[in-house]
This record gives structure tokens, C-alpha cells and sequence, in this order.
């Protein structure tokens, strides 16, 4: 093999840029906004940033197309800059609807973002051969495109690793301080300018060249006739031994089949793909009946999808996951149709609808994201009324009891909301701010927070999770007092180094730990002085009354700090995590990390 001239290296890499100038710009700013990002002190800090990142990353598979499609059509230089145009103000209007706190808005915006990368994504493998024919020409496009993806991706892990392991070399022997974001930041240059210029620099010029090509490498038949199609077997013996199961039992069909049915139909269609080209040759003539088959197969299954997706929006209404299944199952359905019905059965209705749904939903009152919070606020609101919590349109406290499954279910829509809506569609229930200050318009206070604004205990699991168990952690970006104190040591339960020794001078501070308290021990000469024991039921017992069926989340450090006063010695423990396995009578602590802020009067001691 003959290794590329310097001169032939930076003739294709004028070429890429010529070819590609708008989708390498967003790849180039894109990298810089994330390398600042990663640079600042402050990740958490609102940025125009952020905005940019988003519309940046999205930028690029979008302006990877257009030149495809200019040069597919022939367009004049004024139909691609008017074209061009009016993408890049679309990105520029996508980019005002992030939010520059993006660290605390809700999720939606990420999820959004991700659908329309997949749109995007699959708009680029078939965008350029829109229209009748041309099957083995978007067929070899495709392979090329991924097999470029595939290998920027492999190229871009091996440089990372080598580059990663000269920094390290170079810290640990040179005594180089390199600060752990450079690796992060290494790898960002890598993935945003070294793999899409590698990536596009092999990206096919004659697509006309492609539609007589016959080049099909023998590893793809390996990978999808020997391990692919195997898979395809097992699944569907393993669904179709479950529909037999579901008739046998006349039971309904559990939700976590349908992942598996999604499983099967991806394997399946993706190895199809694959092997679609050789279908007519003599040998592989079996494709053909596989293809059939397979189209027929599945039938059965998408309707065991949509049961096991019901049941679960009759009983939780509608997500965005059973939202997005509900549709793929509908799309199933009419791929499953044409293969059967359609005598071109063709692959590029697969990318094309495919885009065209992901695009579809992302925005508007129909897509996923209204859709499913609005199932969630009505089904929310059903139950606030059903309790008397919600009158004339208006939040009391809650008049009397609340059952149990009442509290689990509406925490459960809370937590939901706040981590992926947001409140804003429940905000005109209340007549306080559901927001954490007037200044952050993304920032919203916590579901257990707001479930006490009901008049509720917050408890999505019911008992506080499997086996009654609960952990929480403090946020340790709000404010702890610590004036008074003069030294710290840290306590730990569930460690090997739980019981710890802190030396101050001619003084040894012990900490001995147990489930239930804390002895802060002064030893002076060998011999103790004085001795402190914090009793940790009470601090348990609050965290577990407000907390318990958090499961993690953060809780405010003043609601897990607590003090205590012996003699000459004051103190103040601050819980940092903890885990409680709780029963029917009694909670106990299995894990926790804590600071204990300290001070001893050794005068007041001796008297």
C-alpha cells in the first residue's frame, strides 16, 4: 500500500472544505464553544454558549446534505446560497429556543435536540436519491457513509487513547501539572475538528458512479449472515414463545416486551439492509425469502407491541417513551404493509419515513413532548380534584387523607414534570412561584417541594424504594454556617476507614462511628479528655419524614445538619450521603459520609 504524498494530503483537505465550507464552520465553532465551556470555572453558569453548541451540532448534518442535493439537482450557485440561507436562520431560531441555563432547565430540551439529530442524520442517507430507481446507488452511498462514520470513530478513539496516555506520561514523569479537563478537552478537539474533516474528506464526489457500482465487501455478508441473522432467530423464537404464552394464559402482555419487539425489528431490517444487493444472486436467493418472511413475521409481534404499550398509558397515561412506541409501532405496521404489498420494496422508504416521523414529532400540540406532558397535568389534575387539593382551579392543602397510591402516583407525575417539563403547566394552579428564584425563568424548585405545597408527603415508591430502602445526598452548593468552629474531620459508615485519627498539634481528635451515632473522642498524652456522642435517630428521623423515597436526589445540607453540645466541646455534624434501610417499625443506617465541624475548649475541660 502506497501512503498518500504531503501534497495529496492537503489538496483533498482544500477539497473537503470546498465542498463542505458551512458544515465544517459549525463543526469548528461548535468544538470552540464546548472547549470554553469545559474551560470556565463555572460549568453551571447561564451562557449564550449553550445556545450556540446546540444549534452548531445540529447545524452540521443539515449543512452536510445540502451540497449532496446541489450537486444531485445541479443547482445554480444562487439556489445553494438561498438554500443555505435559510437553514442557517433556521438555526438560528432553533438556538433561541434553548435555554442558556440548559444545566437546570428541564429535559425536553435535550430529548427535542436528540430527535432532531436523528432526523438530521437520516436526512443525509437519502436526501440525494429522492426519487424513482437509483436502490443501489443510495444502497452504496450508505455503506460508504457508515463505513466513513465507523472508521472516524475507531481513528478517534486510538488518537484520544495515545494522546491521553502522553499526557499522563508526561505529568507523572516530567512533574507537569496537567489538570484532569484537558483529557475532556483533548477529546472534544478530537471528536469536533480530527473526525468530521477524516469523516467527510471520504465522502463519494460521483453519485451517478454509484448507482452501476457492484463492490460489496465480503465482511458485510459475514457480519450480517453469521451474527446478525442469528440474533434475529433467537428473538423471534423467544416473542413468539411468549405470544403462545399470552394465548395459552390469556394474560396481558408485559410492557418490557415491547423493547424486545423493537430489538427484534432493528436487528432484523438492519441485517436485511445489508444483505439486500446480493438478493438476486443465485446463491443468496434465500434473501429474497427472507425478506418476505420477515415482513410477515412480524405482524403478530407489532400487535403485542401496541397491547403492552396500551396497558401501560391506561394506567400512567401517556410518556414520551410510550408516546415514540405507539409510533414506531404504527410505522411498523405500515413498513410491514408495503414489503408485502409493494412490488419495488424498496429500502429508502425506511430512512426517509423514519426522518420524516422524527422531525414530525419534535414540535408542535401533537408531538411527543406536548402530547405527554399534557396526558401527565390531566391526569395530575384528575386526582387533585379527586382529593379536594385542587378547587376552582386553585391549590389548598390537602383537607384530609390522601391514599397511598394517590401519593405515589401524583409524586411520581411531579418528579416527572420537574425533571423533563418543567412546571410551567401547572403554574396557574398556584399562587406562589414554582420557581426556585424570580431570576432563573428554568429553575424549578423540587418535586418534594411542591408536594409539600399540596399538603402531601412526596413518595414515589411507596415504601421509599425495594426494600424499603431510601438514599439521599445534600446539595453542597447551598450554604452551610460554619462560624464557631475550628477544625473539621470527616466521619464514615460502610467504609474500611470509617473509624478515623485527625492530629492537632500535642491533641488527637478520634471519631469512632456506628449505625446510630458518632463519638468524637480528644485525646491528649494517651489519655481522653473528652468525648462527644451525636445521636443520629433524630437527624434519621427527619431526613426519613421528608425525604425518604427520594432514592438519591439532592435535599437542601440544612436539612441534614445537625448540633450538639457536651461540656467544653461544641459541634456540628453535616450528613454529605446516606442510605436507610427502613421496615415496618424501625429505620437503620447501612451507609453514610458526613463532615463534623468541631471546637474544644481545653480550660473549660480541665475544670
Amino acid at each position: 500500500m502506497t501512503l498518500p504524498s504531503l501534497q495529496k494530503i492537503v489538496h483533498d483537505l482544500r477539497r473537503t472544505f470546498s465542498r463542505f465550507p458551512l458544515a465544517l464552520a459549525c463543526s469548528l465553532l461548535g468544538t470552540a464553544a464546548a472547549l470554553i465551556l469545559i474551560e470556565r470555572e463555572d460549568p453551571d453558569r447561564a451562557s449564550v454558549l449553550y445556545n450556540a453548541l446546540f444549534a452548531f451540532s445540529l447545524g452540521f448534518p443539515l449543512l452536510v446534505t445540502i451540497p449532496f442535493v446541489a450537486k444531485k439537482w445541479s443547482w445554480s450557485n444562487l439556489q445553494l446560497f438561498g438554500v443555505q440561507a435559510i437553514s442557517v436562520l433556521a438555526l438560528v431560531i432553533y438556538a433561541t429556543s434553548i435555554p442558556s441555563d440548559i444545566s437546570h432547565a428541564p429535559l425536553v430540551h435535550l430529548y427535542r435536540h436528540l430527535l432532531l439529530t436523528l432526523g438530521l442524520i437520516l436526512l443525509v442517507s437519502f436526501a440525494n436519491h429522492i426519487g424513482p430507481g437509483q436502490q443501489n446507488g443510495f444502497w452504496q452511498f450508505n455503506k460508504t457513509l457508515f463505513s466513513r462514520l465507523f472508521t472516524a470513530a475507531l481513528f478517534a478513539i486510538v488518537l484520544f487513547l495515545g494522546l491521553s496516555i502522553a499526557l499522563a506520561a508526561m505529568d507523572r514523569l516530567f512533574g507537569m501539572d496537567v489538570p484532569g479537563k484537558r483529557y475532556g478537552e483533548l477529546w472534544i478537539a478530537i471528536l469536533g475538528l480530527f473526525a468530521p474533516l477524516f469523516f467527510l474528506s471520504g465522502m463519494p464526489e460521483d453519485l451517478d458512479d454509484l448507482d452501476i457500482s457492484d463492490e460489496y465487501p465480503k465482511g458485510l455478508r459475514v457480519f450480517a449472515q453469521y451474527i446478525l441473522a442469528p440474533l434475529v432467530i433467537v428473538y423471534l423464537v423467544i416473542l413468539y414463545a411468549y405470544i403462545v404464552k399470552i394465548i395459552a394464559q390469556w394474560s396481558w402482555p408485559q410492557g418490557w416486551v415491547s423493547r424486545l419487539v423493537l430489538s427484534f425489528s432493528a436487528t432484523g431490517i438492519f441485517s436485511l439492509a445489508l444483505l439486500y444487493p446480493i438478493r438476486e444472486q443465485i446463491e443468496n436467493r434465500w434473501v429474497k425469502s427472507a425478506i418476505r418472511w420477515f415482513w410477515i413475521a412480524i405482524i403478530p409481534m407489532i400487535v403485542v407491541l401496541l397491547l403492552a404499550i396500551w396497558q401501560r398509558i391506561s394506567d400512567y397515561g401517556i410518556t414520551e417513551s410510550r408516546y415514540i412506541g405507539v409510533v414506531l409501532a404504527a410505522w411498523l405496521a405500515v413498513m410491514a404493509l408495503y414489503f408485502n404489498l409493494s412490488k419495488t420494496k424498496g429500502l429508502k422508504i425506511i430512512p426517509a419515513s423514519l426522518c420524516l416521523l422524527a422531525l414530525a414529532i419534535s414540535f408542535g400540540p401533537w408531538g411527543v413532548f406536548r402530547v405527554s406532558e399534557q396526558s401527565q397535568i390531566r391526569r395530575l389534575e384528575e386526582m387533585l380534584i379527586a382529593d379536594s387539593i385542587l378547587v376552582n382551579g386553585m391549590v389548598q392543602k390537602a383537607p384530609g387523607d390522601v391514599s397511598a397510591r394517590n401519593i405515589t402516583e401524583i409524586s411520581s407525575i411531579l418528579s416527572y414534570l420537574h425533571e423533563v417539563h418543567g412546571y410551567e403547566g401547572i403554574q396557574p394552579w398556584f399562587a406562589e412561584s414554582l420557581q426556585l428564584d424570580s431570576g432563573g425563568t428554568r429553575n424549578y424548585k423540587d418535586a418534594s417541594t411542591v408536594a409539600k405545597m399540596l399538603g402531601i408527603r412526596f413518595d414515589m415508591y411507596g415504601k421509599g424504594g425495594p426494600d424499603g430502602s431510601y438514599s439521599v445526598t445534600v446539595d453542597l452548593r447551598s450554604p452551610v454556617m460554619t462560624s464557631g468552629y475550628d477544625h473539621l474531620v470527616r466521619a464514615s459508615l460502610g467504609r474500611s476507614d470509617a473509624d478515623t485519627t485527625a492530629s492537632n498539634d500535642d491533641t488527637l481528635c478520634q471519631v469512632l462511628t456506628t449505625p446510630d451515632s458518632i463519638v468524637l473522642r480528644i485525646v491528649r498524652d494517651t489519655v481522653a479528655t473528652d468525648s462527644l456522642v451525636m445521636d443520629l435517630r433524630p437527624l434519621i428521623d427527619n431526613v426519613t419524614a421528608a425525604y425518604g423515597s427520594l432514592r438519591g436526589q439532592e435535599i437542601p445540607a440544612e436539612e441534614a445538619t445537625a448540633e450538639y453540645v457536651f461540656a467544653g466541646m461544641r459541634a456540628k455534624i453535616i450528613i454529605l450521603s446516606m442510605t436507610v434501610q427502613r421496615t415496618e417499625d424501625t429505620t437503620k443506617l447501612t451507609h453514610y459520609d458526613a463532615l463534623i465541624l468541631y471546637s474544644h475548649d481545653a480550660q473549660a475541660s480541665d475544670r
